[in-house]
């Protein structure tokens, strides 16, 4: 007895084998398009935190000592280095030259600036030499045989092997001074690292600007006072002064002044600066100066 034949119907091939075997799985299954983009963005969102992070830090900072402490430890962290110096040269009066380090004792520091300030990646930074604006890396200072004899005597002594000079700058508020991190061991840190510390140092140059700024009004403001309400009182044979001042909520010119006089005798002011202006504080007090010195 025969098979039965199948109708012939549209797309129905009796004659067409099927198969038994199933196919093989792959081994790799490929990544989806977008893996290598999520990640990209994953590290994105982990180096603006971690930016955001010591920026906000360092924004908490009132003092300039404190902003600069804050500084180096954050470069520090950003770069990969474990030491490092920092060189602060504001233009105009009223803030002197400061050297901070970290890691690095006042010796440390002693043996540093006895090397050349134009052999070190520091002192071109500082002097603002052409090609320093991205900063100055060091991959391998004792492996250099250009560099300068008194630089290398000093690395050893100190047990550094490389370095990276950053200037401290901004459009706004120019060129504040200049840091480097040192390495214990030759190397350098990558495009990424350089990015964000240089990121960082931008903000941090605005900040410190206006810590110089808020430095100087205090010395001002200090200056004023000394004039105004002078910290000691002249002493007198015979006489004894004592004076209390107490500010208002506002502040205020009130002002005391005692100045001796010939023939041992004493001459005391005390009053209150009308107008505003530190202008008048000065003028006022002086004026009531001369009168009492007049014979």
């Amino acid at each position: 007895m025969s098979a039965p034949h199948l109708p012939k119907v549209a797309g129905i091939d009796p004659e067409v084998p099927v198969s038994t075997h199933t196919a093989a799985p792959l081994r790799e299954v490929p990544a989806a398009p977008g893996a290598f983009i999520q990640d990209r963005l994953a590290g994105w969102v982990s180096d603006l935190t971690t930016l955001h992070e010591l920026t906000e830090r360092l924004a908490g900072t009132a003092t300039l000592d404190a902003a600069l402490n804050e500084l180096l430890h954050a470069g520090a962290a950003l770069v990969g280095a474990r030491r490092g110096l920092l060189v602060l040269e504001p233009a105009g009066p009223g803030t002197p030259s400061t050297t901070l380090g970290l890691g690095l004792s006042h010796a440390d520091l002693g043996h540093l600036e006895t090397v050349e300030r134009g052999a070190t990646a520091l002192g071109r930074v500082l002097d603002g030499v052409p090609g320093t604006a991205d900063g100055i890396a060091g991959p391998d200072l004792l492996g250099d045989k250009d560099l300068d004899p008194r630089h290398r005597e000093v690395a050893i002594r100190l047990g550094y092997a490389a370095s990276y000079a950053l200037p401290l700058a901004s459009e706004q508020a120019g060129r504040l001074g200049g840091a480097a991190w040192l390495y214990d061991e030759p190397g350098e840190p990558s495009e990424k690292q350089r990015h964000l510390v240089g990121l960082y140092a931008r903000y941090a140059t605005e900040h410190l600007a206006r810590l110089i700024e808020l430095e100087r009004a205090r010395a001002d403001v200090a200056t004023v006072a000394e004039e105004l309400l002078p910290s000691r009182l002249p002493r007198i044979p015979g006489v004894q002064l004592a004076a209390r001042h107490r500010t208002g909520p506002r502040g205020g010119g009130d002002w005391y002044d005692a100045l001796p006089l010939p023939e041992h005798t004493l001459g005391l002011a005390v009053g209150s600066v009308g107008g505003s202006g530190r202008a008048r504080w000065p003028r006022w007090d002086g004026s009531v100066r001369a009168c009492g010195r007049t014979p």
